[in-house]
């Protein structure tokens, strides 16, 4: 027996669940209250998300708005008891497996970037050599402080990270440092689709 599910039937909960973010902690599954507190103390600069539990170790983070949910993406990166917090969209797609996670998001920055390459265009042009773009920190956006541009990119962690990029400018080229806010150490064993993938985080 197959149920046809078509786009008119799941529109009004895209709706609903759209302001929401994934949230997990790399190698631990904080009871709920600990959580909750946590949020409480952490985000206090927003109104006051609906934390809600899934039994397979993650959490999902149901925002008042849009634009509090930017707010603490913008915000990150977050620990809980020494052990990075990955935070992600919520997707419709969105599936769970802790045993082949190698895309996360992670932050990255761009020091002592000249601020003639500040401009939109440009800075999402230097994001992407690292990965999938998901957001401008907000005092890179607004230019309020200069000292590095900082994006949360999602990257693939199976692969070495670059930590240079050359920029071929109208001036010459130029050498672009690139950092990491925080990354995983880790060995994989893996080809997805049949194998198995093991991954070792190193606090």
């Amino acid at each position: 027996m197959v149920v046809e599910i078509e786009d008119e039937d799941i529109y009004e909960k895209l709706n609903y669940w759209s302001t929401n973010l994934i949230g997990y902690v790399l190698g631990d599954s904080p009871y709920f209250k600990t959580m909750e507190n946590y949020i409480a103390h952490g985000w206090n600069f927003i109104s006051k998300p609906q934390v809600l539990y899934y039994d397979d170790g993650y959490y999902v983070f149901k925002f008042a708005s849009a634009a509090d949910r930017h707010l603490v993406m913008q915000s990150g990166p977050y620990m809980y008891r020494n052990r990075q917090m990955i935070l992600r969209n919520w997707s419709l797609d969105f599936e769970f497996n802790p045993e082949c996670l190698s895309k996360i998001p992670l932050w990255v920055k761009f020091p002592s970037l000249p601020l003639g390459y500040w401009s939109k265009k440009e800075l999402s042009k230097l994001a992407s050599v690292v990965g999938k773009l998901l957001y401008t920190d907000k005092c890179t956006a607004e230019i309020e402080r200069i000292s590095y541009a900082r994006f949360l990119v999602e990257v693939d962690i199976s692969h070495p990270l670059p930590e240079q990029v050359e920029l071929n400018t109208p001036i010459g080229v130029l050498q672009q440092e690139i950092r990491n806010d925080w990354i995983p150490k880790f060995y994989v064993d893996c080809n997805v689709y049949g194998h198995t993938v093991k991954i070792v985080y190193i606090s």
